[in-house]
């Protein structure tokens, strides 16, 4: 297996962040290669501009360490919701464009993104993480400690 390192990225990444978000939309919602997505990039430009200089959204890469290419993104975006008894502090994170590149997957490189994610949302105190997954994904998620919510809807 690859050896990989996952590393946090910055606004210093940001033409490289927006990159592989369209490419994740792209594959997400089955778009065309040559869709015109400039609008979303714009938006989310904008939004990484905002978010990761104020620390409610982290993002990060793995890298193939020998080659130092980018095979693997995520991210989670942090938000207050009302305290309550499953979580007292009202910090919750959405795990969310976590991606490997298809060569690359069933490497476990996906579960190192996420375990990272995870482990910043735990230093930050955030008692609760929520996602939204593929059916591909669901087993890995599972493994990792994801359940189902039976009562979320959504309009």
């Amino acid at each position: 297996m690859t050896k990989i390192e996952i590393v946090e990225a910055g606004l210093e990444d940001l033409p490289l962040l927006v990159e592989w978000r369209m490419q994740v939309l792209r594959e997400v919602f089955s778009m065309e290669r040559d869709a015109d997505l400039s609008l979303l990039e714009k938006q989310n430009e904008a939004y990484y501009k905002k978010h990761l200089a104020d620390g409610s959204h982290i993002a990060c890469f793995a890298r193939d360490q020998d080659s130092h290419e980018i095979i693997g993104c995520g991210g989670i975006c942090y938000q207050k919701e009302l305290p309550s008894p499953d979580n007292p502090s009202g910090t919750n994170g959405y795990l969310m464009n976590i991606y490997t590149l298809p060569k690359v997957r069933t490497h476990g490189i996906g579960r190192k993104i996420i375990e990272y994610l995870i482990e910043d949302a735990r230093k930050k105190g955030t008692e609760k993480i929520y996602l939204e997954s593929s059916k591909v994904a669901k087993k890995l998620y599972n493994q990792i400690g994801f359940t189902d919510l039976e009562d979320y809807m959504k309009l």
